[in-house]
């Protein structure tokens, strides 16, 4: 059924996903004269306007990937243990956005249209609300699972 509560949990991840996609997810001080860059999940945006930057791309895709998969789960109702992995392999696609974000942050990739000390922004914390709703969401099919396994043993 649809109505049920990882439903809620499922559709507030993908809600919390949407939002990342469309706020700043880092900001970029300028060595010298001149304003911040920001960093978005596809691109940078500068004094130059929007430029769709190659490190910012694979942000975007994990973040797009799992919430279309969280957006998924939740009509597959019927089917508990995909909808079970369903709800892993969404969070682990969050969780693989966070070590491309740290290596980004840490230097590593460097954003070849900023130079500068790199801050962060309160959008980053949103991949991790979704996937505590997600975990949440896994924890109540976990729960049918058993309440299904319970009233076969009764029958």
């Amino acid at each position: 059924m649809i109505q049920r509560k990882q439903t809620l949990f499922l559709l507030f991840a993908v809600i919390a996903i949407a939002i990342c996609l469309f706020l700043p997810v880092a900001s970029i001080a300028a060595k010298t004269m001149g304003g911040d860059t920001m960093v978005y999940n596809l691109g940078v945006v500068g004094e130059a306007g929007m430029q769709i930057s190659s490190t910012c791309v694979p942000l975007f895709l994990l973040l797009a990937v799992s919430a279309i998969i969280a957006l998924v789960n939740i009509f597959m109702y019927k089917n508990l243990k995909l909808q079970k992995s369903l709800c892993s392999l969404a969070m682990l696609f969050a969780a693989l956005w966070y070590v491309d974000y740290i290596v980004m942050f840490m230097g590593l990739i460097p954003v070849p249209e900023a130079e500068g000390a790199m801050k962060f922004q309160f959008a980053a914390c949103l991949p991790l609300v979704a996937i505590i709703f997600e975990w949440m969401a896994l924890k109540g099919v976990n729960d049918d699972i058993k309440l299904l396994r319970a009233a076969d043993r009764i029958r």
